[in-house]
């Protein structure tokens, strides 16, 4: 029953051009690469695709989401902007950071010998 999704990890590595050749248009361009290179994990592991196993790493440590390069830091909030005061992190995106983590559990996991 998992036979389509190592398909579809192999599928969204393909370029633009690829995918509209192949598929009539190409997969659009918010593709949470970070949050999704788990898909390519799956894939090279049940592939045994050493480029898919690169592309995996590659896609979650330098693309979209979150990078090194962050600003990680907060920002103290209080008076007419919070109830209680305290502090944020307004870079933060919610839908991100569960991207993020489930990549990265996946991700090392599977492929976690092959971090570079």
């Amino acid at each position: 029953m998992d036979r389509p999704r190592p398909r579809f990890g192999q599928r969204r590595a393909h370029r633009k051009t690829e995918q509209a050749e192949r598929y009539g248009s190409n997969f659009g361009s918010l593709l949470l690469f970070q949050g999704h290179s788990r898909l390519d994990t799956y894939a090279a592991v049940r592939t045994g695709d050493d480029k898919l196993a690169t592309r995996a790493w590659q896609k979650f440590l330098d693309s979209d989401g979150y990078k090194e390069s962050a600003p990680w830091a907060t920002r103290e909030l209080g008076g007419p902007l919070a109830l209680v005061p305290g502090s944020e992190a307004s870079w933060v995106s919610t839908n991100d950071t569960a991207l993020y983590g489930l990549a990265a559990i996946e991700n090392l996991a599977l492929l976690g010998d092959r971090m570079p």
